[in-house]
């Protein structure tokens, strides 16, 4: 199964928003997939093994609130009217940017399975944990958690099943991870106490 025809990011940016662009045409274009454009967008600075200053608790907040609305089926994603108002700036045509979403778009496409149902409910409810995870206020706590949301995020931006599978998996598995130990070191809080 191959991306059906022009529904890229590329071929959306370049061809079908044009320049004057607000988020409100960028979301409405995407329409459910633009849960998944927000999401990489937040998780992005996270997933990146940086310091994560001033920016973990805000876009940490932001993906709770999309993992919700994933996860209880709204059709496009709710941002304030502030927001939407923006507009976008529109990269050069010599711009990197274009090769970076030219690679993107060679590694993800749509494949089953379909993000509806059981499977949109666990994806929803695995985005909001890895949006907690992430807001962590310990260095290097977050950039796990954020790969693993901005792997969901480009498997639902791009209708690709698999990664968004795979995302989910990660993401389970880093809140087993985490789990356990918040429990070691509450147990070890105990011991000394």
């Amino acid at each position: 199964m191959g991306k059906p025809e022009g529904k890229g990011l590329m071929d959306l940016v370049r061809n079908r928003l044009g320049t004057g662009a607000t988020v409100d045409d960028l979301v409405e274009a995407l329409g459910p997939r633009g849960f998944g454009a927000l999401i990489s967008l937040l998780a992005l600075p996270a997933a990146l093994p940086f310091p994560a200053a001033g920016y973990a608790i805000p876009f940490g907040m932001g993906i709770v609130i999309l993992g919700l609305g994933l996860a209880t089926g709204k059709g496009r994603p709710w941002l304030p009217a502030r927001i939407l108002k923006h507009r976008l700036p529109l990269p050069r045509p010599d711009s990197r940017i274009w090769r970076v979403l030219a690679y993107l778009e060679s590694l993800f496409r749509e494949r089953p399975p379909k993000l509806q149902g059981p499977l949109r409910v666990i994806a929803g409810a695995v985005t909001c944990c890895m949006g907690v995870l992430m807001m962590i206020p310990i260095p290097g706590t977050n950039t796990l958690p954020g790969a693993s949301t901005f792997l969901m995020g480009l498997g639902l931006l791009y209708g690709d099943g698999l990664w968004t599978s795979a995302a989910v998996a990660l993401g389970a598995g880093l809140l087993g991870l985490y789990a356990a130990a918040a429990v070691r070191i509450f147990r070890l809080v105990h011991l000394f106490q």
